[in-house]
């Protein structure tokens, strides 16, 4: 698997790589730093990220090789290590600086590269979007097209809840009902007393992994393809209202998982 990966996309994957090796050194580092930002070791953000956007790129190199567009695939490449490398480093860096590096407007540097990174990833989810659209366009597909659909689905579940990102800049906490910080679940440190709105950003981004790989087995023990699609949506459909519905409980004030 980790030959085809290079097959498909040597940049993204080469990336992907780097970037959950860099957790995994800084999972080490951990141990030794004792810096504490928002109640939490200050190391563990930049390890989520690491992993989370290695796993991102990984996960672009093996289901963007199903766009026939590679024009477009190229430059979205291009793009997601670029803008993903940015914010990485920006995160790394203020972590160790012992200060946030999202919502920070303590000082000039920290706000002008939150604002930087706000730019990039909206850039990033735009382009997303408009390859996204050309693939439901898309007429011929070297797969199944149950399959092909659940790419697809995955990718859009992924944009949306890409954007819902926005929201969060724009009340400028990702907690709801009370400060960011304090007590949270272990590792991810989602707020076990108040709303947190990562918990939907995180369950819909991860629609890009979740819906192709179901879609997967669904094209594998469907042989009927309108069946097989018709169980895409449905697993589409119900990833997304549990996704809504997680969004509903922060915006809400209420945790996710209360302790």
């Amino acid at each position: 698997m980790i030959k085809e990966l290079f097959h498909r996309n040597k940049l993204t994957s080469t990336t992907g790589f780097i970037f959950l090796g860099c957790a995994f050194l800084l999972s080490i580092y951990a141990f030794f730093d004792t810096t504490v930002i928002l109640g939490v070791n200050a190391m563990i953000k930049p390890i989520k990220f690491f992993l989370s956007t290695g796993i991102y790129l990984l996960t672009l190199s093996w289901l963007l090789y199903y766009v026939e567009n590679k024009a477009s695939v190229k430059k979205l490449s291009l793009l997601a290590v670029f803008v993903m490398s940015f914010e990485n480093s920006v995160i790394a860096i203020q972590a160790f600086r012992g200060t946030r590096s999202h919502f920070n407007q303590l000082d000039l540097a920290g706000g002008v590269l939150y604002g930087l990174m706000g730019v990039f990833i909206v850039w990033l989810t735009t382009s997303t979007l408009i390859l996204t659209i050309r693939f439901f366009q898309q007429k011929q597909f070297s797969i199944n097209k149950s399959y092909a659909r659940s790419i697809q689905l995955g990718l859009l579940l992924f944009v949306i809840f890409s954007f819902f990102g926005g929201y969060m800049s724009a009340v400028n906490s990702h907690n709801v009902g009370g400060e960011m910080g304090g007590v949270g679940l272990p590792i991810l440190n989602w707020s076990t007393l108040f709303g947190d709105l990562r918990v939907a950003h995180f369950f819909g981004m991860h629609a890009l992994q979740i819906i192709p790989l179901a879609g997967y087995f669904i094209s594998k023990k469907v042989s009927d393809t309108k069946r097989a699609i018709f169980y895409v949506h449905l697993v589409s459909a119900i990833w997304f209202l549990f996704v809504l519905f997680t969004a509903y409980q922060a915006i809400h004030a209420q945790p996710f998982i209360a302790r």
